[in-house]
Protein backbone atom coordinates (compact mmCIF):
# COMPACT_ATOMS: atom_id res chain seq x y z
CA UNK A 1 0.00 0.00 0.00
CA UNK A 2 2.79 2.37 0.91
CA UNK A 3 4.59 1.42 -2.29
CA UNK A 4 1.48 2.24 -4.36
CA UNK A 5 1.23 5.68 -2.77
CA UNK A 6 4.90 6.28 -3.41
CA UNK A 7 4.51 5.23 -7.06
CA UNK A 8 1.37 7.34 -7.36
CA UNK A 9 3.19 10.37 -5.94
CA UNK A 10 6.19 9.73 -8.15
CA UNK A 11 3.91 9.40 -11.18
CA UNK A 12 2.08 12.63 -10.29
CA UNK A 13 5.38 14.42 -9.87
CA UNK A 14 6.57 13.10 -13.22
CA UNK A 15 3.34 14.23 -14.93
CA UNK A 16 3.70 17.70 -13.37
CA UNK A 17 7.32 17.93 -14.52
CA UNK A 18 6.35 16.90 -18.06
CA UNK A 19 3.53 19.43 -17.99
CA UNK A 20 5.92 22.20 -16.92
CA UNK A 21 8.45 21.21 -19.59
CA UNK A 22 5.75 21.15 -22.24
CA UNK A 23 4.50 24.61 -21.23
CA UNK A 24 8.06 25.88 -21.27
CA UNK A 25 8.58 24.42 -24.74
CA UNK A 26 5.35 25.95 -26.05
CA UNK A 27 6.26 29.36 -24.62
CA UNK A 28 9.70 29.18 -26.22
CA UNK A 29 8.17 28.22 -29.59
CA UNK A 30 5.76 31.16 -29.35
CA UNK A 31 8.61 33.50 -28.54
CA UNK A 32 10.64 32.12 -31.46
CA UNK A 33 7.66 32.63 -33.78
CA UNK A 34 7.30 36.24 -32.56
CA UNK A 35 11.00 36.90 -33.09
CA UNK A 36 10.89 35.41 -36.60
CA UNK A 37 7.83 37.50 -37.45
CA UNK A 38 9.50 40.62 -36.07
CA UNK A 39 12.64 39.92 -38.10
CA UNK A 40 10.65 39.46 -41.31
CA UNK A 41 8.59 42.55 -40.59
CA UNK A 42 11.75 44.56 -39.94
CA UNK A 43 13.35 43.37 -43.16
CA UNK A 44 10.18 44.16 -45.08
CA UNK A 45 9.92 47.62 -43.54
CA UNK A 46 13.55 48.38 -44.34
CA UNK A 47 13.05 47.22 -47.95
CA UNK A 48 9.92 49.39 -48.27
CA UNK A 49 11.72 52.35 -46.70
CA UNK A 50 14.67 51.96 -49.04
CA UNK A 51 12.31 51.64 -52.00
CA UNK A 52 10.49 54.82 -51.00
CA UNK A 53 13.75 56.73 -50.71
CA UNK A 54 14.89 55.56 -54.14
CA UNK A 55 11.45 56.28 -55.60
CA UNK A 56 11.49 59.78 -54.12
CA UNK A 57 14.91 60.50 -55.62
CA UNK A 58 13.79 59.19 -59.01
CA UNK A 59 10.61 61.32 -58.81
CA UNK A 60 12.63 64.47 -58.10
CA UNK A 61 15.04 63.65 -60.94
CA UNK A 62 12.14 63.03 -63.32
CA UNK A 63 10.52 66.30 -62.25
CA UNK A 64 13.63 68.31 -63.06
CA UNK A 65 14.21 66.36 -66.27
CA UNK A 66 10.66 67.07 -67.45
CA UNK A 67 10.93 70.75 -66.51
CA UNK A 68 14.27 71.00 -68.33
CA UNK A 69 12.88 69.27 -71.41
CA UNK A 70 9.84 71.56 -71.34
CA UNK A 71 12.10 74.63 -71.36
CA UNK A 72 14.28 73.11 -74.09
CA UNK A 73 11.34 72.23 -76.33
CA UNK A 74 9.81 75.64 -75.57
CA UNK A 75 12.96 77.35 -76.79
CA UNK A 76 13.05 75.21 -79.93
CA UNK A 77 9.43 76.11 -80.67
CA UNK A 78 9.83 79.71 -79.44
CA UNK A 79 6.95 79.15 -77.03
CA UNK A 80 7.37 78.03 -73.42
CA UNK A 81 3.67 77.17 -73.29
CA UNK A 82 4.08 74.78 -76.21
CA UNK A 83 7.09 73.14 -74.53
CA UNK A 84 5.22 72.64 -71.27
CA UNK A 85 2.13 71.49 -73.19
CA UNK A 86 4.12 68.85 -75.05
CA UNK A 87 5.70 67.62 -71.83
CA UNK A 88 2.27 67.55 -70.15
CA UNK A 89 0.93 65.44 -73.03
CA UNK A 90 3.94 63.15 -72.76
CA UNK A 91 3.31 62.76 -69.01
CA UNK A 92 -0.36 62.00 -69.62
CA UNK A 93 0.64 59.42 -72.24
CA UNK A 94 2.97 57.71 -69.76
CA UNK A 95 0.21 57.82 -67.13
CA UNK A 96 -2.21 56.22 -69.60
CA UNK A 97 0.27 53.42 -70.34
CA UNK A 98 0.76 52.78 -66.61
CA UNK A 99 -3.01 52.77 -66.12
CA UNK A 100 -3.52 50.27 -68.95
CA UNK A 101 -0.77 48.02 -67.59
CA UNK A 102 -1.89 48.29 -63.96
CA UNK A 103 -2.81 44.61 -63.62
CA UNK A 104 0.55 43.44 -64.93
CA UNK A 105 2.32 45.97 -62.70
CA UNK A 106 0.35 44.83 -59.63
CA UNK A 107 1.06 41.19 -60.48
CA UNK A 108 4.76 41.93 -60.88
CA UNK A 109 4.90 43.72 -57.53
CA UNK A 110 2.99 40.87 -55.88
CA UNK A 111 5.34 38.26 -57.35
CA UNK A 112 8.38 40.28 -56.25
CA UNK A 113 6.98 40.49 -52.72
CA UNK A 114 6.26 36.76 -52.62
CA UNK A 115 9.77 35.98 -53.89
CA UNK A 116 11.23 38.34 -51.28
CA UNK A 117 9.44 36.47 -48.47
CA UNK A 118 10.32 33.08 -49.95
CA UNK A 119 13.96 34.18 -50.05
CA UNK A 120 13.79 35.08 -46.37
CA UNK A 121 12.16 31.71 -45.65
CA UNK A 122 14.88 29.88 -47.59
CA UNK A 123 17.53 31.78 -45.61
CA UNK A 124 15.85 30.65 -42.38
CA UNK A 125 16.00 27.01 -43.43
CA UNK A 126 19.76 27.13 -44.14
Amino acid sequence: MLNDQKTDKSLNTLVEEIKLELLSYINKRIRLFKLDAFEKLSLSASAVGYGLIVLSIIAVLMFFLLIGLAFFIGELLSSLAAGFGIMALFSLFVLLIVFLLRRKIKESILNSTINFFRGMEDDDEK
